[in-house]
């Protein structure tokens, strides 16, 4: 039980086996053994012919190894009352019968079919054969009586006698009242035939027949045989049949005699002579009288101990000089039911599914039915019938533990055999749960379909791949009792044969050498909605008409799914390479113009409104046969002597024939004559010698085909002389003219040619030898009119010698020899009218895992396989290189491809086969499998020592054989101790596309391990051997010489380096602070200089404008002195990486490096910490350098005149600006983003849409923005320019903000009128961030009231929305110059003076000393 429990997960491992066999046994440990116990009937009923009134018994015994069965009987299925009634069980089981009752008016009868059920309760019922109990009957009136007939003496009379009854009634003749008495020339048959061949006079008289069985007898009618009055016999009479054989079905082993009678004289008074072919090769009948098959009569056929092999097609030919006719008959063998695989007691667990084999044989096909515990099973999604024969139950529950039962049955009776289910309970095994697996991972549906679902998964979290060793998936369908189960040793599954538009629950378990995980990973699917299309149309039949037409007809679908608009009816000759199709609108067509005796396979498809539904099953038929419609082929004549003419040709063409050609028919004459004479051969026959002949005389010749219909048309009379003497029959024949062979894979035609007639040496036949590398181990002979013969039983690839010699009375002559070697068997593969699978698509899951899909048009919409249709795919990785593609098969629309190659291209195609048929394969598809880590390790590693560093080795090595994908770097491990861990060896990467480094310092007389490791995108491959280096000895004093050259050590050099270092780095901070602190001095004085623009200066009129706050500055002032290179973004300059840009953090980097590495390992080679930029192995960051920043000086403009605003705040903050490289200083934890280094609010009036303030909603770069979330994002900031609500901004103005000019921002005035009729401007208002990393962040700049400002706080973008809307502009004064409204002018000098007053305090900030 162990075993069958350790079988449940096919496919994985040994080890897995062992484990489930162990825990089932410890499962089993003091409780009761599950077992099989023995139950069956050791007698069964079988069928009885009763009298009506009489006494009958049916017999019934079971056994069961524990207890006695309980016996009940069935009559037609149902359960017999005992009580009021003639019937009674008896104590052994049987069922006696006091008085059969029967009326063919009254209800009451007891003819029936019986079965008697054995049950056992608690275990099972089990049923046994059915039993018919039949009441004798004879029937009133025959079906056939004899008739009178009137013959010739000589001739054959046969009389019929037939009549129905049970039993079958037995026939005795009588003639003149008395029985018929024996004679030499009388033959009665057990069928009711009389025959009496020849006919003398005393047979002549009355004759009748008596039928008689258990119930009564009756006599039929009287018929006379009278001798024909016409003393005169005709001459040149065709043969006419007195009786035709009858198609006939006879039980397996017994006798049948077809009976053939047929008279008609020749021109020589002879009767005509019967022959026998079968499916139109002449039978060789034995003379014996115990021989099987012999000629009894005039002409029967008599076979004893029927086979099945004898079953077929016989042909009774009559033939005479004048004639030939034909009559065919069928006969079909009989086979009861008998077991060939009887079905065998299983053990399983739940969940799971089990198949039971059942293989019946009869003839015809038996019936096979499956029952459970007596009540029959009829299919369903989870009890299937597996090619009519074999039950399959999916996910196994406790309620089917009990009998099954097989039940075959066909006409001659039925045949059942039982097995018995018992379902095993799992058992618990004691593992510590501490090293049991977790769940699988990431659980997940990659591919959905309407009837199946993929899979995939990953490993536990925690666990190494190699650990698990298989997975168990379980499925069922939700609400449903039954849950299915598959094994796989795979991360992905293929879950086939599941139901449209149905919701499933999975769930995977992970099994360790330990056991099974405690937790499982689940998932909902549901399947897709298929097509409504209409189901396949039932009952298809079809039967020939005429020779031309096939009539066929169906019922509707059981499920229409709407309604049918019409049918398609798709039929095509069997063999043929097309199909054809014809609509049809009821639910039969007569199918016309077809090939005579052709085999045309047919399928229905019904059509709703949704389309095609799904096809019926093809049906074969095959049209009526007809007289040949063509003569024979390369007809030829040739005179082989003074009397003999040889007649050769071929079988007419195969359109032509129209059946199966039966024989030919050789009529031939004496030129210048009206009579002349037929001779009829055999079908398989293509020469025939014409003897007896005259000599010196033309003859006329012609020949026609022949099938049961009759003869075909004849071909045109031929010519033909015989020669005018005897040939020579006094020395040997010559050597035969020519000898040819032609070998097949099993069998060799040998055709030869007879010597040459100038030889006039008379041929009597020929001596045909041949043997394997030897000539004459077997030989043949012929006559002479033969020149061809097959030799057949023969070995694929072997050579043969053949020989050919003619002889006649002086014996045999020279020999012919020829050599030949037979040819390699193969498969011919038919010609198929099936179109190949379309629409391939190659899915991939894995490094070695594809999936592939794909269509079939000939499915319909529904795409649903109800026929024994299976596909197969072909597959082979690119560049193919001449190897052979591998193939596998599926029976449904997806091929689940495992075992593939990771890192490679392979190519796809797949065609479909239907019994003999099969596609063309389909176009390919290709596709790519995923990376995996290397599966190798790198090859060859090899140490070199480095000429003239005796303390450095050069490592050599070869890329991994299985790299798996693209190596993007090795790591060296080296170190002096073998026996250290790994992760404890020194490491150093070296990037992908090298394959060797250079290691130095090493230690003089030291031995190193070196070992290297190969490494993808996917991870880390196996370690290579371990290479051994010993460093050269170095004399010590030899070592020490450089340092006691220079007189001081290198530890007091490098002292000394550093305090000057550090003098030289604090006179050079001295000097910047004195430098700055004069700075300050000299902007103060100029801050004193500075007056009011509020106030005219001296000598400007009153009526002048105030002077614009940047073009119109004093020149002594400090914004006057900034020169290009203070002004302009463009000359900062931030350090940059050379390194490609990455998306993710150092952790995801960190995360790649061999398992065993410690975090300060991973990190050694970083530029920046855990949050900043990631780095490898074999990556190295260039340090940056550091350039000066000019920094304008602080201006301070008073605001202390503005007028208060009342309006409401709207918040600006700096944009970043687009020529800065942002850069994080890792020990900023909150991530404030960097400002440019003066304020960038900047103006612009060509918007057409409502002014707003960006409250974050706006679409923006991802980096234009710096999150805390995001520390590592390094790219380059797009520009973002900040538009306030007035003011224009010139396109000078614009290269200042790009800082692509040296000139300073032009001017802060007011903007000038618009034009009348202008549209207000509309504007938007931008955030900007603070983007330098070296500034500490600061408030963002605000417009709004003056008032005594303290520290603003940070205000984020996460503000609602405020639209600003212009006011209305009204007309203007003429001659008026005015900009905006006294107070729209007051704002915008508010936000000025706001902005000017930050930017003085910032400076400050920055600059104080």
């Amino acid at each position: 039980m162990a075993n069958c429990f350790a079988e449940k997960l096919t496919g994985v491992s040994s080890w897995m086996r062992i484990y489930l066999s162990l825990q089932t046994a410890l499962a089993l440990v003091g409780a009761t053994v599950p077992h099989f116990s023995q139950f069956y009937f050791t007698v069964e009923p079988h069928d009885l012919i009763v009298k009506k009134g009489s006494k009958s018994l049916l017999n019934c015994s079971a056994y069961h190894g524990e207890s006695t069965p309980n016996i009940q009987w069935k009559k037609d299925g149902n359960y017999l009352n005992f009580e009021n009634s003639d019937r009674s069980l008896l104590a052994n089981g049987s069922l006696y019968f006091n008085q059969v009752q029967h009326s063919k008016t009254a209800h009451p009868t007891d003819k029936g079919t019986y079965q008697c059920t054995a049950t056992v309760d608690g275990f099972g019922t089990i049923v046994s054969r059915k039993a018919d109990l039949d009441i004798a009957y004879l029937s009133k009136h025959f079906i056939k009586e004899p008739e009178d007939l009137v013959v010739y003496l000589g001739d054959t009379a046969m009389f019929s006698c037939e009549i129905e009854g049970v039993p079958h009634p037995k026939v005795r003749w009588i003639k003149a009242g008395r029985a018929l008495a024996k004679a030499d020339n009388i033959y009665q048959y057990d069928d009711g035939i009389l025959e009496i061949y020849p006919v003398r006079f005393a047979d002549f008289g009355a004759y009748s027949c008596e039928a008689k069985n258990m119930e009564r007898s009756r006599t039929s009618r009287v018929a006379s045989l009278r001798q024909n009055p016409n003393t005169n016999i005709e001459e040149g009479v065709a043969p006419e049949f007195v009786m035709r054989p009858k198609d006939h079905r006879a039980d397996y082993g017994t006798t049948v005699v077809l009976h053939c009678g047929a008279n008609g004289r020749d021109v020589k008074e002879e009767t005509p002579t019967i022959k026998w072919l079968k499916d139109g090769v002449t039978i060789a009948l034995a003379n014996t009288k115990s021989a099987r098959i012999k000629k009894v009569g005039s002409g029967s056929l008599q076979i004893t101990t029927l086979k099945e092999s004898d079953g077929g097609v016989y042909t009774c030919r009559a033939v005479n000089q004048e004639d030939s006719i034909d009559a065919d008959t069928m006969l079909t063998v009989l086979v009861p039911p008998r077991f060939v695989k009887r079905p065998a007691n299983v053990f399983a667990h739940t969940n799971s599914d089990v198949k039971f084999e059942c293989n019946i044989y009869g003839e015809p096909n038996p019936r096979i039915t499956w029952l459970k515990n007596g009540i029959v099973l009829f299919p369903s999604d989870y009890f299937q019938i597996v090619d009519g024969k074999d039950l399959k139950i999916l996910g196994l529950v406790n309620s089917d533990d009990g009998i099954y039962q097989c039940f075959g049955e066909n006409d001659l009776g039925n045949v059942q055999a039982s097995a018995q289910l018992v379902i095993l309970q799992p058992g618990a095994l004691h593992a510590d749960a501490k090293n049991l697996p977790t769940a699988p991972i990431n659980l997940r549906a990659v591919l959905v379909s309407t009837r199946f679902v993929t899979l995939s998964w990953q490993p536990p979290a925690g666990s190494i791949p190699s650990d698990i060793i298989a997975y168990s998936v379980f499925w069922q369908e939700k609400g449903s009792e039954r849950e299915r189960v598959t094994n796989t040793t795979t991360t992905e599954a293929n879950i086939q044969h599941l139901k449209p538009h149905t919701e499933y629950e999975y769930r995977v378990i992970a099994y360790n050498r330990f056991g099974a995980s405690r937790q499982e990973a689940r998932i909902t699917v549901t399947t897709d909605q298929e097509v409504h299309v209409p189901s396949p149309p039932v009952n298809l039949r079809a039967v020939a008409m005429t020779p031309t037409s096939i009539k066929v007809n169906w019922n509707p679908p059981v499920e229409s799914k709407g309604r049918i608009s019409h049918y398609v009816l798709i039929y095509y000759e069997v063999g043929s390479d097309s199909e054809k199709e014809v609509s049809v609108y009821t639910t039969e067509h007569v199918l016309k113009k077809l090939k005579k005796f052709r085999e045309y396979s047919l399928r229905v498809v019904a059509h709703n409104q949704n389309g095609p539904g799904m096809s019926t099953e093809e049906f074969v038929s095959k049209t009526f046969s007809d007289e040949p419609s063509a003569a024979p082929q390369n007809f030829t004549l040739e005179v082989s002597s003074a009397t003999r003419i040889i007649v050769r040709w071929e079988p007419p063409a195969l359109d032509n024939r129209n059946g199966i050609i039966t024989g030919y028919k050789i009529r031939y004459k004496r030129r210048g004559t009206k009579q002349g004479k037929t001779v009829t051969t055999d079908g398989n026959r293509n020469n025939y010698a014409l003897t007896e002949l005259r000599k010196g005389t033309e003859y006329q010749v012609r020949i026609s085909a022949l099938t049961v219909n009759g003869s075909g048309p004849a071909t045109s009379w031929e010519h033909v002389t015989t020669y005018r003497d005897d040939l020579s029959e006094n020395q040997v024949p010559p050597r035969p003219a020519r000898l040819s062979v032609k070998p097949r894979a099993n069998s060799i035609i040998v055709t030869w040619a007879p010597p040459p007639s100038d030889s006039k040496i008379l041929v009597r036949g020929y001596v045909l030898g041949y043997g394997k590398n030897l000539p004459d181990v077997y030989r043949s002979t012929f006559d002479a009119n033969t020149h061809d013969y097959t030799i057949q039983n023969l070995q694929p690839v072997s050579e043969y010698v053949i020989s050919i010699r003619a002889f006649n009375k002086e014996g045999e002559g020279e020999v012919k020899y020829e050599t030949v070697t037979t040819m390699e068997e193969t498969t011919e593969e038919p010609a198929t009218p099936m179109m190949p699978p379309i629409g391939l698509k190659a899915i991939v899951l894995s490094p070695s895992t594809i999936v592939l899909t794909w269509a079939d048009n000939t499915l319909g919409k529904s795409q649903k396989i109800t026929d024994n249709r299976y596909y197969t795919v072909r597959y082979t990785p690119l560049p193919s290189h001449n190897r052979r593609p591998r193939q596998l098969n599926s029976t449904d629309l997806n091929a689940h491809v495992d075992g593939l190659k990771p890192n490679t291209q392979y190519e796809f195609s797949v065609k479909v086969i239907k019994g003999r048929r099969q596609s063309t394969w389909s176009m390919s598809v290709i596709n790519t499998t995923q990376e995996s880590a290397p599966g190798s390790e790198p090859r060859d590693l090899t140490p070199v020592a480095v000429e003239g560093n005796p303390l450095s080795v050069t490592l050599n090595w070869q890329p991994p054989q299985k790299p798996n994908g693209l190596i993007t770097g090795y790591l060296i491990f080296y170190t002096t101790d073998s026996n250290q861990a790994d992760r404890d060896w020194v490491l150093e990467g070296v990037v992908g596309d090298r394959l060797s480094t250079v290691i130095s310092d090493l230690t003089p007389d030291t031995t190193y391990y070196f070992k290297v490791q190969a490494r993808n995108r996917k991870g880390y491959g196996p370690m290579s051997e371990t290479k051994i280096y010993k460093t050269p000895k170095m004399d010590r004093a030899a070592m020490t010489d450089s340092d006691e050259q220079g007189g001081l050590s290198m530890n007091i050099i490098i002292i000394i380096i550093a305090v000057a270092v550090g003098i030289i780095f604090c006179i050079v901070i001295i000097v910047v602070g004195v430098l700055l602190c004069k700075k300050r001095d000299a902007q103060r004085q100029d801050i004193r200089s500075y007056k009011s623009p509020n106030k005219p200066l001296k000598g400007m009129p009153k009526d002048v404008k105030p002077p614009d706050l940047w073009i119109h500055q004093p020149n002594h002032m400090e914004m006057g002195k900034m020169d290009k290179s203070q002004r302009s973004e463009s000359n900062m300059s931030v350090a940059t990486s050379t390194l490609r840009r990455s998306s993710r953090g150092s952790s995801d980097r960190l995360d790649e490096f061999p398992p065993g590495l410690d975090i300060m390992d991973k990190r050694r080679n970083s530029f920046v910490g855990e949050s900043g930029y990631p780095s490898s192995g074999e990556e190295r960051y260039q340090p940056a350098h550091q350039r000066s920043i000019v920094r304008p000086k602080p201006i301070t403009i008073p605001v202390d005149a503005q007028p208060l605003q009342k309006e409401p705040v709207a918040t600006v903050t700096a944009l970043p600006n687009g020529h800065i490289t942002q850069m994080i200083d890792p020990r900023d934890v909150g991530g404030h983003p960097m400002r440019p280094v003066y304020p960038r609010t900047q103006y612009n009036t060509q918007y057409t849409s409502t002014p707003r303030v960006n409250a974050g909603d706006i679409p923006q770069s991802s980096s234009s923005l710096m999150s805390p979330e995001s520390p590592t994002q390094y790219d380059q900031q797009a520009n973002t320019f900040a538009e306030s609500t007035s003011g224009v901004v010139s396109s000078e103005a614009l290269k200042v903000s790009l800082g692509r000019t040296p000139n300073p921002l032009r001017s802060f005035a007011l903007p000038g009128p618009p034009s009348p009729g202008a549209t207000p401007p509309r504007h938007i208002v931008k955030p900007q961030p603070n983007l330098s990393p070296y500034k500490k962040p600061t408030p963002p700049i605000t417009t709004g009231p003056i008032k005594s400002r303290s520290p603003l706080p940070l205000i984020t973008s996460k503000a609602p929305d405020v639209t600003l809307k212009a006011g209305k502009s009204g007309k203007e004064d003429n001659g008026m110059e005015k900009s905006l409204s006294t107070e729209e002018l007051t704002a915008e000098m508010a936000n000025l003076e706001g902005l000017m007053k930050d930017l003085n305090a910032i400076t400050q900030q920055e600059f104080e000393c």
